[in-house]
């Protein structure tokens, strides 16, 4: 009774991780539900930038379509809070696989007091977007590769268990038409492998051949060999700067823009430098080289979580299992050389070190106020407004509000922009910039494309330079504010086509 207690204790806490207020909404989903929408209804995946009107035919790889259909079915079945649902049920499943490894890879109190540090980083990225099947994926592949493992040496045994590999190149063509971490797939087999012959001093034909499809089969997605080379060349095209796809040191520096900056992430990022440091322990362990497949993970996990802020929440699973491994034969060492006592203050000490760690985390959502079942509201009013007063025409939005302006307008109006750099020339976002900063090119680009609204979410954007330009907005004769909202802000063009808007909904102001 004891153990299951400590044991369920680790998944009290990702329940409560799960029970906050979702930021998908403000990002990246509104868009992947539109586009689940468009690719159920007519049945093809779209290979150019449908939303935009600056870059309509500009060339994109579709890689997350089968991600957006289900969270679109799941939206239209359910609700939006069923996407909610079915993040818990991704999430809980991966943990629950990796546990389940974990478990027959060390005692119960390595595995649990892990368990505490592995899913603070895990949680980074508990929002409703595609990456939720990466992380089901890449548990669901740890696991069946141990379950091979672990298979007895019986010949009928062992061929069956083979069966099981069968099943992952299968995984993998769903894999990569619903992210982008797909390649994750093969570097885990990668690892596999090599641990494989180490072990056996040998290459075994069959287990080579599975690796073989699984590299091919990546090729079976909308975009081909396009779409199988996108982890190596996402970031070709960028000409806008992501932050959480930059290093996580940069995050936290004074010049850092990063409008995401939750409550948890410094705490997040503390705990991912200080355990990567840690799992450089292992490197001087030849124990811990013997277990190449997972120590390999790890390493991988570690090197990007340096390079990308995301993919810290990588290490929270891939770095969870190589940690129960050496703690638990650390513990093996040190057991004839110091005292029970001894031993008994030592875990002490860390159970209330990670206790500190899990108390800040938890402490910081009921704070903050963002213990909910539901999402972090983003431009639902605004939009709601722009289709009441009857806004139409072409629309300057800024980067972050892009996504949700696609979900609640298109095809009846277009964006300027949206969150995926990749779908615009890198060049196009110096034009986006300028628009900004300078009136002369913006009052051109206005005249270019017919522009007869300004929708702008003030509270996501650098306002060292979102600022400046509202501003000249509302001092200018030209336009006229008629949404505020305190997150999104509307000015309409003041021309004939907005005159009832104006005369209706015009905010005054007292230009200088």
């Amino acid at each position: 009774m004891r153990k299951l207690f400590f044991a369920s204790l680790p998944f009290v806490y990702l329940l409560l991780l799960l029970f906050q207020k979702d930021l998908a909404m403000v990002g990246d989903l509104g868009r992947h539900l539109k586009l689940g929408e468009i690719v159920v209804n007519c049945l093809c995946v779209p290979q150019t930038n449908l939303f935009s009107y600056t870059h309509p035919g500009f060339p994109i790889v579709n890689h997350e379509w089968l991600a957006e259909v289900i969270f679109y079915l799941t939206s239209l079945w359910f609700g939006l809070n069923g996407l909610l649902i079915l993040k818990m049920i991704l999430v809980i499943a991966s943990a629950s696989l990796l546990y389940h490894v974990a478990l027959k890879k060390g005692s119960l109190f390595w595995v649990t007091l892990f368990s505490f540090l592995s899913i603070t980083l895990f949680s980074m990225r508990f929002f409703v977007l595609p990456e939720l099947f990466s992380y089901f994926f890449i548990s669901l592949f740890i696991f069946i590769l141990e379950k091979y493992k672990n298979s007895h040496l019986e010949r009928s045994e062992r061929s069956r268990s083979l069966y099981l590999l069968f099943l992952l190149p299968l995984f993998e063509i769903l894999w990569v038409n619903m992210h982008i971490y797909f390649i994750l797939g093969i570097a885990i087999y990668g690892f596999f492998l090599l641990e494989t012959m180490l072990q056996t001093k040998k290459l075994d034909k069959k287990i080579l051949l599975i690796g073989a499809i699984l590299i091919f089969v990546t090729l079976i997605n909308p975009s081909g060999i396009r779409g199988a080379l996108l982890p190596l060349t996402f970031t070709h095209n960028y000409g806008f700067g992501v932050e959480e796809n930059g290093s996580p040191f940069a995050v936290l520096t004074p010049n850092s823009t990063n409008s995401n900056l939750a409550y948890t992430l410094v705490l997040q990022i503390i705990v991912f430098e200080f355990l990567a440091g840690l799992f450089a322990v292992g490197l001087f362990f030849k124990e811990q080289w013997k277990q190449t497949f997972h120590f390999g993970n790890g390493i991988l996990a570690v090197l990007l979580g340096l390079k990308f802020t995301r993919c810290i929440s990588l290490f929270g699973l891939f770095g969870f299992i190589p940690f129960v491994q050496l703690f638990t034969m650390l513990e093996e060492k040190i057991k004839t050389k110091i005292d029970a006592s001894m031993q008994n203050s030592i875990k002490t000490i860390l159970v209330i070190l990670v206790g500190i760690v899990v108390v800040i985390h938890v402490k910081g959502i009921f704070e903050y106020k963002i213990a909910s079942f539901s999402f972090v509201p983003s431009a639902e009013n605004a939009s709601v407004f722009i289709k009441q007063a009857h806004v139409h025409g072409k629309i300057f939005n800024n980067y972050v509000v892009g996504n949700y302006l696609i979900y609640a307008l298109y095809p009846q109006e277009k964006v300027y922009v949206d969150a995926r750099p990749e779908a615009y020339p890198a060049s196009f976002f110096a034009e986006y910039w300028q628009m900004m900063a300078d009136e002369t090119f913006f009052n051109e680009q206005v005249k270019k494309y017919n522009i007869n609204a300004v929708v702008f979410n003030v509270a996501l954007e650098d306002p060292t330079k979102s600022r400046p330009f509202l501003l000249r907005l509302l001092n200018s004769t030209d336009w006229v504010p008629v949404y505020g909202d305190g997150t999104i802000t509307i000015f309409v063009r003041n021309n004939e086509v907005n005159k009832d808007v104006i005369e209706k909904y015009a905010i005054p102001v007292q230009r200088h």
